[in-house]
């Protein structure tokens, strides 16, 4: 009787303490499972050449520490609040039980950690000799409590009004008494909690950099599983269902308090942007001057976070060493999410793409950590806007990303001020097209409520030239920067939210999300571009080679074998992944067989994946990852052009 007994009271601990095993199993997912923070993980590393990794790696054990501490003084507190009806047969051992569980607890942190180290780094790493000892550590502490208090209270010591010691027993204690009891500890840790968010949203961006993802992510933890433990106890107190009431409370608001509006900037009083087909005419007859053929370079670059911004740079880079007339004859960009941010990183610096300096600060930008400030104000003050009933748009996670871009581009060129920035609007851009002729940046993006394609496009269409899709900047009335263009591309779940757009009169016209949603490689968009150019071309008699490029960086998701177990959770998510793939591909193929006239060429630059690779999805690559792109580029590159 005694193994079912002690499954039993085992259980009945453990679902009383949900709120710490939720919080755990969070992060859990963050570090261990998800791809961005198996990247960041594997960053870890004791550097004295690379100060900032060596913080960031300190960072992470201190807030480890203080996460297994938090989950053993959470425990403590709800199993002091609670009465278990435990076997009499075994009385003591299952008392015993409300000691050893919350020990355990405490050094789940340090099994959580040491899983994801394994896992990232593919086996050994040195640290996780560090973490074992500070596991045993740890643990060993908590054995060793009592009589280090005992030890302590006999002595004149400073702090001693800390230390108190609160008797295990299986009754509930008075809410009142404990606090009496732990009030210092708790102060300390409503402290540590308000300090963290006020320092998040004073110092957004310096200050998440300076603890690093991964000491974020514990953090947040930390802070989160402080307040609910303590609305945990406080519903014992008033016996009131607390907790339920906050999520409904977050239900119910958020019909009202949506802070995600996208940042305009001045109202259009003049749209003087081109039909497309005029500035087709107007871009051929600036390159074709002679009767020679002309090669017209079209650009579709794939989805994918950060790693699709530095793909493409360095793809477009590549492609600028090795085709002589290449930059000066790219006619249009179609790009999607982390392709877009990439895309205007190389067209913004093109024209001084010799210049290694200008490269060095190009490669310097987009290999930033843009994930701390977003993910730090995804964590601290945008949740808390979520049980709020009116919106603050000083707390809207997305601007914040959008201000890392503003400042991270200005300070790697603060030497190049000629350069167009961040904060560049789109609309004074295009109308600049107008007079200088360039290449056309389409961002796409896609309109949740329709499923419609939106563009932020520096050219007026029609519908009959772009079916069924928005013009963005018609629709608002309002300019907007390229950050803000950049990022309504590259609204992907659940990190960047979809933007809410208002329409000229002021009203709410609908949402923005990634334009992966739509189709994640941007050729829906260039295969409009190139029947436009492809007409004009024809009426104006002029001599062109046309040559599509799609940049191409996602792994394929196809399984080896059928599906085996968790097939009601999985089938969506593989199905889904699987075809927001081959979408890419199947479009590319479609137009290779039915649109491509013979004189044309495609071209498919695609980062070479392997199986359990990892380069993350996100905002944020490791030295690795981005090494691995990088040496990649030059390589696949001259392997396409031979083809």
């Amino acid at each position: 009787m005694r193994l079912p007994n002690t499954i039993f009271n085992i259980h009945k601990i453990l679902v009383s303490c949900w709120v710490i095993l939720f919080f755990n199993f969070i992060g859990f997912l963050m570090l261990a499972v998800f791809g961005q923070g198996k990247d960041v993980i594997r960053t870890l590393h004791f550097d004295l050449n690379d100060p900032e990794r060596t913080r960031h790696t300190v960072f992470l054990f201190f807030f480890l520490v203080l996460w297994g501490w938090g989950n053993w003084r959470s425990t403590r507190l709800i199993t002091h609040i609670k009465t278990f009806d435990f076997s009499e047969f075994y009385r003591t051992y299952a008392v015993r039980t409300l000691v050893i569980i919350p020990r355990l607890l405490a050094v789940l942190p340090f099994v959580i950690i040491i899983y994801a180290t394994i896992n990232s780094s593919k086996g050994y790493s040195y640290l996780l000799i560090i973490y074992i000892i500070l596991a045993v550590s740890v643990y060993t502490f908590l054995v060793y409590r009592r009589k280090l208090i005992v030890f302590l209270k006999t002595k004149d010591y400073l702090l001693s009004f800390l230390i108190d010691y609160i008797p295990v027993k299986s009754e509930s204690y008075p809410v009142s008494f404990l606090y009496s009891k732990q009030k210092w500890w708790i102060y300390i840790r409503l402290i540590f909690t308000a300090l963290f968010f006020l320092l998040v949203f004073l110092f957004p961006i310096s200050f998440s950099r300076f603890i690093g993802s991964a000491g974020l992510v514990i953090a947040a933890t930390i802070v989160w599983m402080t307040i609910f433990t303590h609305l945990t106890i406080l519903e014992y107190r008033f016996k009131f269902p607390i907790i339920f009431f906050c999520f409904l409370c977050w239900f119910a608001f958020s019909f009202i308090n949506n802070n995600h509006a996208i940042r305009t900037t001045k109202t259009i009083v003049d749209d003087s942007r081109m039909p497309i087909d005029d500035y087709i005419s107007l871009w051929l007859d600036k390159k074709c001057k002679t009767n020679d053929t002309t090669n017209v370079y079209l650009i579709a670059s794939e989805g994918g976070g950060a790693r699709a911004a530095l793909w493409t740079y360095e793809v477009l880079k590549e492609l600028t060493t090795k085709i002589p007339d290449f930059k000066n004859n790219i006619l249009a960009y179609s790009s999607v999410s982390g392709g877009s941010l990439g895309t205007i990183a190389y067209d913004f610096t093109k024209k001084k793409i010799d210049d290694k300096k200008v490269q060095t600060s190009a490669s310097k930008f987009l290999n930033n950590d843009f994930l701390s400030p977003i993910m730090a104000f995804a964590m601290f003050p945008d949740a808390l806007q979520r049980f709020l009933p009116f919106p603050l748009k000083q707390l809207d996670r997305a601007s914040i990303l959008e201000k890392t871009w503003e400042n991270d581009w200005t300070n790697s060129f603060e030497s190049n001020s000629s350069l167009n920035s961040f904060r560049t609007g789109f609309l004074d851009y295009s109308i600049s097209l107008n007079s200088n002729p360039d290449a056309m940046i389409f961002l796409n993006s896609t309109h949740i409520e329709t499923g419609k394609r939106i563009l932020i496009s520096p050219v007026k269409f029609t519908q009959d030239q772009f079916f069924e899709t928005t013009d963005l900047l018609n629709i608002t009335g309002k300019d907007v920067s390229f950050s803000t263009s950049a990022l309504l591309s590259a609204r992907f779940p659940y990190l960047t939210p979809a933007g809410l757009i208002f329409d000229k009169e002021n009203k709410i016209w609908g949402n923005a999300g990634d334009g992966g949603y739509y189709e994640n490689l941007g050729i829906s968009t260039l295969l409009d571009i190139y029947s436009r150019l492809s007409i004009v071309s024809q009426k104006k008699n002029k001599n062109i080679r046309i040559k599509l490029i799609f940049i191409r960086n996602n792994k394929d998701y196809s399984l080896t074998k059928p599906l085996g177990g968790m097939y009601e959770f999985m089938s969506p998510i593989i199905g889904y992944l699987n075809v927001w793939y081959k979408s890419g591909t199947y479009n590319m193929n479609l137009i290779k067989h039915t649109s491509l006239r013979k004189t044309d060429k495609i071209y498919n630059i695609m980062l070479p994946r392997f199986q359990g690779d990892i380069i993350p999805l996100g905002w944020s690559l490791s030295v690795y990852a981005s090494k691995y792109i990088t040496e990649s580029a030059s390589k696949v590159v001259q392997y396409e052009l031979k083809k």
